[in-house]
């Protein structure tokens, strides 16, 4: 006991930090005679495990979905002070991002997160996102996929907990190839061993006793195949094997003299050649050349003749997927999520200048999901498909914001207000992909981006009120609730103090 007094001595006294007996605990490992007497020679309590260290769980079974159990508590406690407020679904995908997804940072970069832990979790933000809380279940109108995209590739940016899991974790793998001299490094090292090269530890076999780093490399085989090598002296990029010149391994590039090599495993330095004057290649082969495989060794050595060899400088690892070479866990998850094709267009969706629950409707409108007569009669409901503005066609998103008699008189008042004559595509998608500057003053064409995205909220609103209010279309309504939303929403751009309504107006027009 008296030495374990003197080790927190010198650990105070070398930290600068003061140990806070009150709140400390001593953890038996198996069998420890007199712990109670122990606890009360050091003045702190008797722990048992499993416990938890750090938010870090110590003595319990990592792969365990109980170690989740945490998480989850404070998601739904999170989540019970948000449902007690009216929240639009744009400030809800905002929350999801900054603070739902953030909350299993830490505990996603170490542990490996059951499919089960992953798939309720996304159910939680799935049913937030949507619901907002409600009691009763409300509809989920875009496949969580999309949702999860990229919002330059159409969908609002949440993360995939089972991607960004694989991500953090593979992060340490990175970290433990370039912190070479990092004491966490070289603790690893010594239990596990490392590599030829020295850029990963080896395999973890064991099936105890191996805490988190088994599963964290398992993820070195996805960093291999994403990092390529920059050759200084060669001791430690294999020439062959290793991706340090071209777009490919040398291997795949020649694979009839790779199976002749003298040695597969080869380092590049050893094929370095410093006998001439500046070093020429000299890779071996185990037996002499056929005729018809001399052209391909020419081949070879036309290919790395380029390459030259910096003795006093070291090899290093290149992140293939940034262009600084550098890893970060954006990069990695943006690569391995999901891709579409085709155009969306995120840029004119996600306007700053407008409020979010209306970039977000327009985002539903893209994607046609917005809940119209057709989308109700989709999902079951017995209803009579017509349009609430107009009352001679069946509704659709398209219809309604484009196509639909009603929404045609609010187009006009827009490009009449900006003096531009333009024909209107097909779909709600292709007129925001369609949507330019058309030669406008760089103050006139923010506005202008934020026009489609008013008049549909304009026309959604007025929608809303026949066929929830009762009440009877009102062509003035419907134009003024455009004018002065654009007004309210983007006054700010034109930077020319106190702008009333029609001064704006005469801005508009004054280009």
């Amino acid at each position: 006991m008296v030495h374990l007094s003197w080790l927190l001595m010198w650990f105070e006294a070398i930290s600068g930090l003061r140990i806070n007996l009150d709140k400390s605990e001593i953890l038996p490992v198996g069998r420890v005679e007199n712990l109670e007497n122990l606890a009360l020679e050091a003045g702190c309590k008797v722990g048992r495990l499993p416990s938890s260290y750090l938010g870090i769980p110590l003595g319990a079974n990592h792969k365990s979905v109980a170690v989740w159990d945490g998480v989850e508590e404070r998601f739904r406690k999170r989540l019970a002070l948000w449902k007690r407020q009216f929240i639009s679904k744009g400030g809800r995908i905002t929350l999801i991002r900054s603070t739902l997804s953030s909350m299993l940072i830490y505990l996603m970069s170490l542990l490996r997160m059951p499919i089960v832990v992953s798939l309720r979790l996304e159910k939680i933000q799935r049913d937030f996102l949507w619901g907002g809380g409600a009691l009763e279940r409300k509809p989920h109108l875009v496949n969580w996929d999309t949702v999860c995209m990229d919002k330059r590739k159409g969908g609002l940016g949440v993360r995939r907990l089972s991607i960004l899991n694989r991500a953090l974790l593979c992060k340490w793998n990175w970290r433990f190839a370039i912190e070479r001299e990092n004491l966490w490094r070289h603790v690893i090292s010594r239990k596990f061993g490392e590599e030829e090269g020295g850029w990963s530890s080896r395999d973890v076999r064991e099936s105890y006793g191996v805490g988190f780093w088994k599963e964290i490399r398992k993820e070195s085989a996805l960093m291999q195949r994403k990092v390529a090598f920059l050759v200084g002296n060669g001791r430690r990029v294999k020439f062959w094997k290793d991706l340090w010149w071209g777009n490919v391994p040398l291997c795949n590039s020649f694979p009839s003299l790779y199976a002749f090599a003298s040695s597969k495993e080869a380092w590049v330095e050893e094929f370095w050649d410093t006998s001439g004057v500046e070093g020429v290649w000299s890779p071996r082969f185990s037996r002499p050349f056929n005729d018809w495989e001399v052209e391909e060794v020419e081949r070879l050595l036309l290919t790395i003749r380029g390459a030259r060899l910096s003795p006093l400088m070291e090899d290093r690892m290149m992140w293939k997927v940034t262009s600084n070479g550098s890893f970060s866990v954006r990069s990695l998850y943006n690569d391995l999520s999901l891709r579409r094709t085709g155009l969306f267009p995120h840029g004119l969706i996600w306007n700053p200048s407008v409020p979010s629950k209306v970039c977000f409707f327009a985002w539903e409108a893209s994607w046609g999901k917005v809940l119209t007569m057709d989308q109700l009669k989709k999902r079951g409901w017995a209803v009579a498909n017509r349009c609430f503005l107009c009352c001679e066609e069946e509704e659709s998103i398209d219809h309604i914001l484009i196509h639909c008699s009603k929404a045609r008189d609010l187009w006009d008042l827009l490009f009449a207000l900006f003096g531009v004559c333009w024909v209107l595509p097909s779909s709600a998608r292709e007129t925001l992909v369609e949507w330019r500057g058309f030669m406008l003053g760089k103050k006139h064409s923010k506005v202008w981006k934020a026009a489609p995205l008013c008049l549909f909220w304009a026309v959604w609103m007025e929608r809303n009120k026949i066929a929830f209010d009762n009440e009877d279309f009102s062509v003035h309504r419907l134009k003024n609730s455009f004018v002065c939303n654009l007004w309210v929403w983007t006054k700010s751009i034109v930077n020319e103090g106190p702008l009333s309504l029609p001064s704006f107006l005469d801005w508009l027009g004054a280009r």
